[in-house]
C-alpha cells in the first residue's frame, strides 16, 4: 500500500512540473502581451480566469468551515483534519490571487489596488479581504504546526532538518505550556478569520449581485448561491483528502451526509434560479438560461455538471453512503466537475448583448459574444496555475506535519 502511495505522488509531482512547464509558454504570453492573448473582448470581459478564481474560490470555503468548527466552535470530530483544511485554504487562496492578477492584464498594477484604493469600489474590498485571509492563514498554519518543526528539526537523520530549524525560529524546545498558548493563539486567530471570511466570501457574490445589467447575477440568490457552491466544493475536497490520506473513516463517513445535503440544497437553488428566470419574462435572463441548457455549449451543463457533477454523486452518496470509498469518488466527481458550474456563472450572461442590433452595428471577433471559447493561452495559463497549486499542496502533504499535526488535535480542541 505504501509503494502505491509512493508511485502516486511521485506520478502526481511529475503531472505537475510537466504542467508547469507546459503552462509557462501561456504566462509568457500574458506577461508579454497582456489581454491581447486571449480570447476576451469588449463585450465578455471575464472568461475562464474568474471561472478558474471562483473555483479555488470554493476549495477554500469547504475548508475554511472545517477550521472554524474545528477551532471556534471547538467540534471535536473535525480535529484530524484541521491543519490539513488551514493548509488546504492557504494553498486555494495563493491559487485564486494568482489567476486573477493574470486576469488583470497588468498584473504589475496591482500595487495601485492599495495605493489608491476606491473604498465604494467591491473590488477594492476583495484585495482588501484576500489579503486578510492570508494573513491569517499563514499565521494559522504556522501555530498549527509549529510544535512538529521544533521535533522534526531535532531528528539527525530526518530529511530537510535544517529547513524545519529555520522555521522553529530559533526555539529548541516545545513544552506542554507552549502548546496550550499556541492552540489558544490559533483559537483567537481562527475567532477573527470567522467575520473575515464571511466579508471576504459575501463581497465575492456582491461582485456580482449588484451589476444591474447582469440579469442572471444581479439578484438575492446570487450571494446565498455562492455561498452554497463554495462550501459543496471545498467540503467535498475536505472529504476526498480525509479518505486519500486515511485519516479517520468514520468522518468521511459523516461528510458525506454534509455533503449530500449541501448539494440536494445547491441543486434546489439552482432549480430556483432558472424557475425564476423563466418567468420573471426578461429576455436578456432567458436568453442567458437558454445558452447554458440549449447553447453551443449545452454539454458543459447536461454532462459534466447536472450527470458526472450532480446526478451521479448523488445517487453514491444516496445509496452507498456507508462506503467511504463511495463517498470519497463521489466528492471527487464533485471537484473535478464543479469548473463547469464555475464556466456557466461566468460567461453566458456575458454571452447576450444587451443593447437590440448591437451585434450588428460593428464586427469584429473581440465583439463577438456567444462564440467566446477560452484560447489555447489562457488555457495554458489556467493548466500553470493549477500545477502550482498541485505541486504544493503535494510537497506540503510531503514535507509538513500536517497529518501527524492532526492526529491528537482533540484533546486541544
Amino acid at each position: 500500500m505504501s509503494n502505491n502511495k509512493e508511485y502516486l505522488f511521485k506520478f502526481l509531482t511529475a503531472l505537475s512540473v510537466l504542467g508547469l512547464l507546459v503552462g509557462s509558454w501561456g504566462v509568457f504570453q500574458i506577461m508579454a502581451y497582456g489581454k491581447n492573448a486571449t480570447a476576451l473582448g469588449s463585450y465578455v470581459t471575464w472568461g475562464l480566469w474568474v471561472a478558474v478564481y471562483l473555483f479555488f474560490l470554493g476549495l477554500t470555503a469547504g475548508a475554511f468551515l472545517i477550521t472554524i468548527l474545528t477551532y471556534v466552535f471547538r467540534v471535536k470530530i473535525f480535529a484530524p483534519v484541521g491543519p490539513l483544511s488551514a493548509f488546504t485554504v492557504l494553498v486555494a487562496l495563493t491559487c485564486e490571487v494568482i489567476i486573477i492578477s493574470f486576469d488583470l492584464g497588468h498584473m504589475f498594477r496591482v500595487y495601485r489596488f492599495l495605493l489608491t484604493p476606491s473604498f465604494t469600489s467591491m473590488i477594492t474590498w476583495m484585495v482588501v479581504f484576500t489579503n486578510a485571509m492570508l494573513v491569517i492563514y499563514v499565521l494559522e498554519c504556522y501555530f498549527l504546526l509549529r510544535g512538529n518543526f521544533v521535533l522534526w528539526s531535532k531528528e539527525p537523520n530526518r530529511p530537510g532538518q535544517s529547513i524545519y530549524r529555520f522555521l522553529t525560529f530559533g526555539k529548541k524546545d516545545y513544552s506542554d505550556a507552549d502548546q496550550e498558548s499556541d492552540h489558544r493563539r490559533v483559537h483567537t486567530i481562527s475567532l477573527l478569520s470567522l467575520p473575515v471570511g464571511l466579508i471576504f466570501y459575501g463581497v465575492n457574490g456582491a461582485i456580482f449581485a449588484i451589476l444591474l445589467n447582469r440579469p442572471l447575477w444581479n439578484g438575492a440568490l446570487t450571494p446565498l448561491i455562492f455561498i452554497v457552491t463554495a462550501l459543496l466544493s471545498g467540503g467535498a475536497l475536505i472529504t476526498f483528502l480525509t479518505y486519500v490520506f486515511r485519516i479517520d473513516d468514520k468522518l468521511v463517513h459523516y461528510l458525506g451526509h454534509v455533503i449530500r445535503f449541501l448539494l440536494a440544497v445547491f441543486l434546489l437553488l439552482e432549480g430556483f434560479q432558472f424557475f425564476v428566470g423563466y418567468m420573471t419574462g426578461v429576455v436578456a435572463e432567458i436568453t442567458s438560461l437558454n445558452i447554458i441548457a440549449f447553447g453551443p455549449y449545452w454539454w458543459v451543463f447536461w454532462v459534466f455538471h447536472v450527470f458526472l457533477g450532480s446526478f451521479i454523486p448523488l445517487y453514491l452518496l444516496v445509496r452507498h453512503h456507508a462506503s467511504p470509498g463511495a463517498v470519497a469518488l463521489a466528492c471527487f466527481l464533485i471537484v473535478l466537475t464543479f469548473i463547469a458550474v464555475r464556466l456557466n456563472m461566468v460567461i453566458p450572461d456575458q454571452a447576450v448583448y444587451k443593447l437590440e442590433g448591437l451585434e450588428a452595428t460593428f464586427y469584429h471577433a473581440r465583439l463577438r459574444t456567444a462564440e467566446y471559447f477560452p484560447n489555447p493561452t489562457e488555457w495554458l495559463v489556467s493548466v500553470w496555475v493549477f500545477s502550482l497549486g498541485m505541486l504544493a499542496f503535494l510537497l506540503g502533504s510531503r514535507w509538513l506535519p500536517l497529518i501527524v499535526a492532526g492526529k491528537g488535535e482533540a484533546a486541544h480542541v
